[in-house]
């Protein structure tokens, strides 16, 4: 059996989650949606094999297809919410680019419709699926090394010239700045790997002239006592990554695709020789398929803008705590 997949948004990414797909076996791209005819002519001249496949303007057209199992949602992020909310009234399984909403009611939503409708739902959180991250999740949440003290992450990337003239600027259309694009995936990780929920955050943000956030400093509480700052640095002059995870007894340092682990004694060793990285696309079409784990299910969307939501609170409250408990549950 294979999984028939429709693409609801043709842009840049969702393209390489085509090529993903087109290297699975057992499932396929069988129909395309997109409003804009250049986005489909670009898609099917990367991938010529789609020539000949139905094509919709509406997502609600592809999503009355019945050649349609499965759907990933790839549109701009203000289409997330709606266009996944249909989906599973179709009986639609769904793969979404992140982020899953733009707020908490709204993830709170698509949970609640996948529950009723049995489907799988994930989010296209990636680092879910490599083995950097995923060593790092079993140090801290192993307990080993002690109970996490603090976090400090910080993203960096030249995101304000790069995304310069398109949607992204556009409040309306992204619903927020760099923090709700990559920034949605450092967040995501920090909450992951560490297991913690925020409790309370106070954000400062610079719009760089902009209708949307560019540069943040996020400090947050967590439930359990845990501190953390984030950073996301959109208007950068290079790209980095970096996660540090304090525990009692232990330090684990995620910096771009290195990893290293501080014992008590001062003693840092680098680890490596992780297994191939599980992509979205794949887990998402095994879990489809065979029933394996979801590994980034719509809870870490619901919590990754839970905490997103009241950075944006904060920092339009001047940098004023705001409670993320009362929002997440």
């Amino acid at each position: 059996m294979a999984l028939r997949i429709g693409i609801i948004g043709c842009g840049d990414y969702s393209r390489h989650h085509i090529g993903l797909v087109r290297d699975l076996p057992g499932a396929e791209v069988v129909a395309l949606c997109s409003p804009r005819h250049q986005a489909i002519a670009d898609t099917v001249a990367e991938y010529p094999h789609l020539g000949g496949l139905p094509v919709y303007q509406d997502h609600g057209a592809l999503l009355d297809d019945p050649t349609v199992d499965a759907v990933i949602v790839c549109s701009p992020h203000c289409f997330h919410a709606p266009q996944v909310l249909d989906a599973i009234a179709a009986g639609k399984h769904v793969l979404v680019e992140k982020p899953l909403a733009l707020s908490v009611s709204d993830a709170r939503s698509a949970i609640a419709a996948r529950d009723r409708a049995g489907v799988v739902g994930a989010v296209a959180y990636q680092r879910h699926g490599t083995g950097r991250f995923q060593f790092a999740r079993e140090a801290v949440l192993s307990c080993r090394y002690g109970r996490v003290l603090g976090v400090n992450a910080h993203l960096a990337r030249p995101w304000h010239q790069l995304c310069a003239g398109t949607w992204r600027h556009r409040l309306d259309v992204s619903g927020g700045g760099q923090i709700n694009d990559g920034g949605s995936h450092l967040i995501d990780a920090v909450l992951w790997v560490t297991g913690l929920q925020a409790r309370r955050v106070s954000a400062f943000m610079d719009h760089r002239g902009t209708e949307v956030d560019i540069d943040s400093v996020v400090n947050v509480e967590f439930e359990g006592g845990a501190l953390g700052t984030l950073t996301v640095i959109g208007d950068s002059c290079a790209w980095h990554e970096r996660h540090h995870v304090w525990l009692e007894h232990a330090a684990v340092v995620i910096e771009t695709d290195r990893v290293t682990l501080h014992d008590p004694s001062g003693q840092v060793t680098q680890v490596d020789g992780f297994p191939p990285p599980v992509t979205p696309v794949a887990n998402f079409v095994d879990a489809v398929l065979r029933g394996s784990e979801v590994l980034a299910p719509f809870e870490c969307g619901l919590h990754t803008i839970g905490l997103t939501e009241a950075a944006w609170r904060s920092a339009k409250a001047g940098g004023a705590a705001v409670d993320v408990t009362r929002m997440v549950r």
